[in-house]
């Protein structure tokens, strides 16, 4: 009897290349994280950090923030995470939860940077200093309650020193009790355009600063060129302490701000 041997065919089933797959996916989330992060970066150079807060306030902070939460944070947990070889349903819950943990952080990130934003800028004893929008919080006050004492986004108000015993006492238990440094508080606060005679006679020497610092007399000449007919004289400048840098505001005899000065190094005033 005659045996007849059926011949088997092997059928190989390929999985995708698990690396190029990873890498594909990641550049996608990429994409989608660069339309984000531009919109991030327009609210930090226009609105939140324009210039000079930019630089002398954290705006690289902010920006750097956003990169790590945004354009790093999730495109890695997406390369980590995403395997082909998964079902689709699999698949569909480790992108979720990528998503939730990167959304997570990006709205972190971006209150962050938000809160830190400087809402104001207030005078004290002849230096200028950014306002933040917490320690007005703190004290049950809205950015509309600054417009009394300055007009625009990020108006230019002066803190009045206290002159009697209970206004000191009043400075120091908000310093001490609830963190509210003396130019962050509320009832201090007056009128810059108002109080020119004092303000002015805390003025820079702008002739002696730009004596010491070639780039400050640099950045002085551009704006003077671009005002054809105005004098250095012409405007009384403070100096402007911000966290991370300082800079010149030049004000007109009106103390309307008309224009700043920046600089690379030394980052800080005398």
């Amino acid at each position: 009897m005659e045996t007849i041997t059926t011949p088997t065919t092997l059928v190989e089933t390929r999985q995708p290349r698990l690396f190029p797959a990873k890498l594909r996916a990641a550049l996608i989330h990429i994409g989608i994280s660069a339309i984000i992060f531009l919109v991030f970066l327009y609210l930090i150079l226009i609105e939140w950090y324009p210039p000079p807060f930019f630089t002398t306030d954290g705006g690289w902070n902010g920006v750097l923030i956003i990169v790590l939460v945004d354009i790093v944070l999730g495109p890695t947990l997406t390369f980590i995470i995403f395997n082909p070889r998964k079902s689709r349903k699999e698949i569909l819950l480790d992108l979720s939860i990528v998503a939730v943990v990167q959304l997570g952080a990006l709205a972190w990130g971006g209150y962050t940077v938000y809160n830190q934003r400087p809402v104001a800028v207030v005078e004290w004893e002849g230096v200028l200093k950014p306002l933040t929008a917490e320690p007005l919080y703190a004290q049950e006050k809205t950015l509309a309650d600054l417009q009394q004492f300055g007009v625009g986004p990020r108006p230019i108000i002066r803190a009045e020193p206290p002159k009697t015993k209970d206004e000191i006492g009043t400075m120091m238990e908000l310093a001490f009790n609830k963190g509210i440094g003396e130019t962050q508080q509320f009832w201090m606060f007056r009128s810059f355009e108002g109080s020119l005679v004092e303000i002015r006679k805390r003025a820079l020497d702008i002739t002696a600063v730009t004596k010491a610092n070639a780039e400050i007399n640099a950045e002085l000449d551009k704006f003077l060129q671009k005002n054809s007919g105005k004098k250095a004289e012409d405007f009384f400048y403070l100096k402007f302490a911000g966290r991370y840098k300082d800079a010149i505001f030049m004000f007109d005899t009106a103390g309307d701000l008309v224009g700043t000065l920046t600089w690379g190094a030394p980052e800080r005033l005398p």
